[in-house]
């Protein structure tokens, strides 16, 4: 499974998106379009990084949400 197949990217308006899991209103993080990037933050609102794309910082949500998952 890829971060495409996991994630919704649902736009929120004002340089922002919800990150939610595929199908669900379940939201895993939030990234908010800033003047150095793409501010990516968790489901607890923790700050994960800046990005230089949108793709980039789901990636990186991707990386961290199935890190904690059984293969």
């Amino acid at each position: 499974m890829s971060y495409a197949d996991a994630f919704d990217v649902v736009d929120a308006g004002e340089g922002r998106w919800d990150i939610q899991l595929h199908e669900t209103l379940l939201v895993a993080g939030q990234v908010w379009r800033t003047a150095t990037g793409y501010l990516l933050s968790d489901w607890a609102d923790r700050q994960l990084g800046t990005f230089p794309t949108l793709g980039e910082a789901v990636r990186t949500l991707w990386v961290f949400e199935s890190a904690g998952r059984p293969s």
